[in-house]
């Protein structure tokens, strides 16, 4: 193959390599892009604190991000876009999509979701953080899907402690 042929695909493999990434970049997290859709019993908004209430079958979707609960309180900044969400339910749930892995799923009796500085998800009350058959259980647990990162604290629940368990990569995904 002649060397400007190997250049072009080099600058081919790496142009795809880039795009992958950027897709999977976009696609990881909470789509800031999407609108935030909600739907719930009733709600009240009021534009000028940026605080609205939702209740009754509360459903927050963006993107990928599912959030449910019985009630929800959704702050938003003077541009309208999405601060953070407190949340309570029987129990409140967290869903993300992820691309080619397990949906990252959570429930708790309350939850906060920050969607930036930096984006984290907190379970309160005593939760569950859910990634396949990888699950973290404890009083308090903040998580933070852009860094995969994840702090636990038994806080004294149940028996005071958190629980965690890991299982191993299947061959070929390490």
């Amino acid at each position: 193959m002649p060397r400007h042929a190997k250049r072009l695909t080099h600058l081919l493999w790496l142009i795809i390599a880039t795009v992958l990434t950027a897709a999977q970049a976009e696609t990881t997290g909470a789509d800031r892009a999407a609108p935030v859709e909600l739907a719930a019993d009733s709600a009240e908004v009021d534009d000028a604190s940026g605080i609205s209430i939702y209740r009754g079958d509360v459903v927050l979707t963006r993107g990928a991000l599912r959030i449910t609960g019985d009630l929800m309180r959704v702050f938003t900044d003077t541009e309208r876009q999405l601060q953070r969400v407190v949340v309570e339910g029987t129990p409140a749930t967290y869903r993300e999509t992820m691309p080619q892995a397990a949906p990252r799923r959570a429930e708790a009796p309350r939850m906060e979701y920050y969607a930036s500085g930096p984006e984290r998800l907190v379970l309160l009350e005593g939760g569950e953080l859910r990634q396949g058959d990888n699950t973290v259980t404890g009083q308090t647990i903040t998580h933070y899907p852009a860094e995969n990162r994840t702090v636990a604290n038994g806080d004294g629940g149940e028996d005071g402690r958190v629980n965690v368990r890991v299982l191993p990569a299947p061959e070929g995904e390490q």
